[in-house]
C-alpha cells in the first residue's frame, strides 16, 4: 500500500485524479496522480519514447496512442500541462507544439477537462520558486509525495516524467484554493494557505485569470 501525504489546507475534498504531461517529441513524460479527502497519492508516471521513429508523423502517433492508453489504465478527471511559450529556438517550440497538440487532442477525445499553467505557476506550486531549477523541481515533487528517495513509492527518477508529476501537482493546489475561495463565498477574496511550511496567498501562487478558469470550469467527465 502506497504511503500517503497530507498537503495544504485541511478541507474534506472530493477526490480528483489528474494525468500531468511534460510533452516533447523525442521523450513526452506523464504522471498520475489522486487525491483524496487530504491526501496526494501518487498512481503511475512513465515516459513515452520516440527513438528509432525517424518521421515526425510516425513520432506523434507513437505519443498519441501512449497517452491513449495512459488514460484508458488510470482515468484521470483532468490533464494538466505548461501553457505554450516563446523560445528562442523557433524549431524547437513548433516541435514542442506538435506534441502538446497531440496530448490535447487525446484529452479531449476522451472527455477529460484541460488545465495549462505558465512554468513559473507550476514551479511556484511545486517548489514555492517560480525559477526553480529542473533538479529542484524533482527533489519537490519526491517530497511533496512523502519520499526523499524515489524507490521507496516507485517514483521515477526520469526528469521528463516528475515534470510531468510536477503539473499535476500545480492543478491539485489550485484546485484546493479555488475550492477554498468557493466555501469563502467570495470569489474576490485573497484565500491563504499552508503548504510545505509556508504561509501563501492565492495572489502568490495563480494568476488572477488562472482563478478565473477553475471557477468557471465545468466539472470533469472522466472516470471516477
Amino acid at each position: 500500500m502506497r504511503q500517503r501525504t497530507i498537503v495544504g489546507a485541511q478541507l474534506s475534498l472530493s477526490p480528483l485524479r489528474v494525468l500531468g504531461v511534460d510533452p516533447g517529441t523525442i521523450r513526452t513524460g506523464w504522471g498520475v496522480i489522486e487525491r483524496r479527502g487530504r491526501a496526494l497519492e501518487f498512481r503511475a508516471a512513465g515516459v513515452i519514447t520516440t527513438r528509432g521513429f525517424r518521421s515526425l508523423p510516425e513520432r506523434l502517433r507513437v505519443i498519441y496512442t501512449g497517452l491513449v492508453d495512459v488514460i484508458h489504465d488510470w482515468g484521470p478527471h483532468v490533464l494538466s500541462l505548461e501553457k505554450a511559450f516563446l523560445a528562442y529556438n523557433v524549431q524547437s517550440a513548433l516541435r514542442l507544439g506538435e506534441a502538446r497538440g497531440v496530448a490535447l487532442l487525446a484529452a479531449t477525445q476522451a472527455g477529460l477537462r484541460i488545465a495549462e499553467y505558465n512554468p513559473t505557476e507550476i514551479k511556484t506550486a511545486v517548489v514555492g520558486y517560480g525559477r526553480a531549477e529542473k533538479s529542484q523541481v524533482q527533489k519537490a515533487v519526491f517530497a511533496v509525495l512523502g519520499s526523499a528517495t524515489p524507490k521507496a513509492l516507485g517514483l521515477p527518477v526520469s526528469q521528463d516524467a516528475t515534470d510531468a508529476l510536477a503539473a499535476a501537482i500545480c492543478h491539485l493546489s489550485a484546485a484546493r484554493l479555488s475550492e477554498r475561495i468557493v466555501a469563502a463565498g467570495d470569489p474576490g477574496k485573497v484565500v491563504s494557505y499552508t503548504a510545505r511550511g509556508q504561509r501563501r496567498s492565492l495572489r502568490n501562487v495563480l494568476a488572477k485569470s488562472t482563478v478565473a478558469q477553475l471557477l468557471a470550469a465545468p466539472r470533469s467527465r472522466g472516470k471516477a
